[in-house]
């Protein structure tokens, strides 16, 4: 049975693994208002400032998220090597967090990196991880 602390460490990765496309989507949905807003005859300020701000911040936020998940991946991948438990994944998946902060510019990358690391957290959160 997984620890406490490998629990955590699932649920943190499996959070900002979700984060960032909910920021790439919102960022998406933010700029598409600020473009309708803008297109309009009259125009707020306040609100096309706004709608900018928060497509350029929730942006971002995505590449830090992104940043974050490919850290926690090559750290996580190290420490489980170190493990006797079945499946000993490599830090290559560390690739897969590169790839995925790709996809908050490109979306066509989040095809590629949402099922590698679906992957990744189907057997980690599966493995046992008891130390040697």
């Amino acid at each position: 049975m997984p620890s406490a602390r490998d629990t955590w460490i699932w649920y943190g990765l499996a959070a900002l693994f979700v984060l960032s496309p909910v920021c790439v989507a919102l960022s998406q949905m933010s700029m598409r208002l600020f473009i309708s807003a803008t297109s309009t005859g009259e125009v707020n300020a306040g609100t096309s400032l706004g709608m900018f701000a928060l497509t350029v911040l929730t942006n971002w936020a995505a590449v830090l998220f992104s940043v974050l998940l490919t850290v926690g991946l090559f750290l996580d991948s190290r420490r489980l090597r170190r493990t006797d438990g079945g499946w000993q994944p490599t830090p290559l998946y560390a690739l897969a967090g590169i790839v995925h902060g790709v996809g908050s510019t490109l979306l066509a990358a989040f095809a590629v990196s949402v099922p590698v690391m679906g992957y990744y957290l189907y057997r980690r959160r599966r493995r046992d991880t008891t130390a040697r």
